[in-house]
């Protein structure tokens, strides 16, 4: 595993970790949320379901990421769940839903563009987690500061894009 690798896997495993935690933290309101990203899941108990896979999902990735030996499939996996992702958010926005987005928490800002392309990075980022190269330790030390740092600015983009809009994150 390269210097690449080892801080798209860093970057991977905070943003997993806080993204199933803040959804467990509120898990009926990511329930709610589910029945406007996913139509097809109607159902009440399909809702349920996938709330409550979602966020395991989530845990199991970044776990699998620290785990000596499991990093390379918790990156596949980090790649398959980034590329579902981005096709939901995909199809909410072609539907013109601009539900709140509930990745990480309670925020108020609607769906837009610039979560479908913070989930396309993330996507790339999980690419780039499968590199191959050498290392040197305090290189790792490194790569693995900018995941976090990377990671915390994908955690906060929200909030970062909040900074800059003309008005409350609720309207639009």
């Amino acid at each position: 595993m390269g210097y690449v690798a080892f801080g798209a896997q860093v970057l991977l495993c905070v943003t997993f970790a806080v993204a199933a935690v803040a959804k467990l933290r509120d898990l009926a309101e990511f329930r709610q949320s589910l029945a406007r990203l996913l139509p097809a899941a109607h159902a009440l108990t399909d809702r349920i379901a996938v709330a409550a896979a979602v966020p395991v999902a989530e845990l199991t990735i970044a776990v699998l990421l620290v785990v000596p030996g499991a990093a390379f499939a918790g990156t596949v996996a980090a790649l398959a769940m980034t590329v579902g992702f981005t096709a939901v958010v995909g199809l909410a926005l072609r539907r013109g839903d601009q539900a709140p987005c509930r990745c990480f928490g309670v925020s108020q800002r609607r769906l837009g563009p610039e979560h479908l392309a913070r989930n396309a990075i993330l996507t790339a980022f999980a690419a780039l987690g499968l590199a191959d190269g050498g290392t040197e330790p305090a290189g790792l030390i490194v790569a693995g500061f900018a995941g976090v740092i990377g990671a915390l600015l994908v955690v906060w983009a929200d909030d970062i894009a909040g900074l800059f809009s003309t008005g409350p994150a609720d309207r639009r």
